[in-house]
């Protein structure tokens, strides 16, 4: 692992674990960022153009258009219909980002929980919902053993303390194990998930953000989302580190 006042991608002296050169690999400080789906987050194909806003309008037959185009939600989302009601994500789960949090998950690099898990906070800060509680998807008892622990948690702790939000892992449990989602089709993915979570009463009338590492086909946090919202939570954010682009 690169040294703390190393950038962890490029090894150049900085003091984050990734420096401002490499942070152009999030969304957040590119000025090309996709225009994301809504509810999932999955960068949609192109970027629609960018127009004036409203101080500075010009009308196109008639018509007068804006800077910000409305929010889109992708033929996916249109179809089946998450539980969760929108995701928010840090960048696409690609190079360079994907091998940190490779190593974050299976080498136990903890540190880069925190790089992704001030970004996090950073970006719920935006949404200035003092009333959410910040839930990681749970492990199963087995793989949380293996692991020794839940990544998930690792960047719920730290989102927590960056955006002054309360956080718990006490009212989501994994009620068995399920087969690894890796090598799983969307279907599969669903079915293996179905009835795997169940959630406290705790969350009844409550806005949960249900923080994860790596966002695919978005089974996992819908079988997670539909569990809080079964035990009467109102509105589930996703909110996760990296997100699976589509694939052609």
């Amino acid at each position: 692992m690169a040294l703390p006042d190393h950038c962890a991608l490029c090894h150049r002296r900085a003091a984050r674990q990734i420096c401002v050169d490499c942070a152009h690999a999030f969304d957040a400080d590119r000025p090309d960022a996709p225009l994301r789906c809504r509810q999932c987050a999955v960068a949609l194909p192109s970027r629609p153009p960018t127009y004036a806003d409203e101080t500075n309008s010009q009308g196109i037959e008639g018509a007068t258009i804006c800077r910000t185009p409305p929010p889109l939600v992708c033929g996916q989302c249109l179809r089946l219909q998450p539980a969760f009601d929108t995701t928010l994500t840090l960048a696409d789960y690609v190079a360079p980002l994907d091998t940190l949090m490779i190593r974050l998950k299976y080498q136990g690099a903890l540190p880069f929980a925190r790089e992704f898990g001030e970004r996090l906070g950073d970006a719920l800060s935006t949404c200035r919902d003092d009333a959410a509680l910040l839930v990681p998807v749970p492990l199963a008892p087995s793989r949380l053993a293996t692991r020794g622990f839940n990544q998930a948690w690792e960047l719920a702790r730290v989102a927590s303390r960056r955006a002054h939000l309360p956080a718990s892992a006490r009212v989501l449990h994994r009620e068995r194990t399920t087969a690894a989602q890796r090598r799983l089709s969307r279907d599969e993915r669903r079915r293996n998930l179905r009835g795997a979570f169940v959630a406290s009463d705790q969350v009844r009338g409550r806005r949960i953000v249900l923080i994860d590492d790596v966002m695919t086909t978005g089974a996992t946090c819908d079988a997670a989302a539909a569990a809080l919202k079964r035990a009467g939570a109102t509105h589930v954010i996703a909110a996760v580190a990296l997100r699976t682009p589509l694939t052609s």
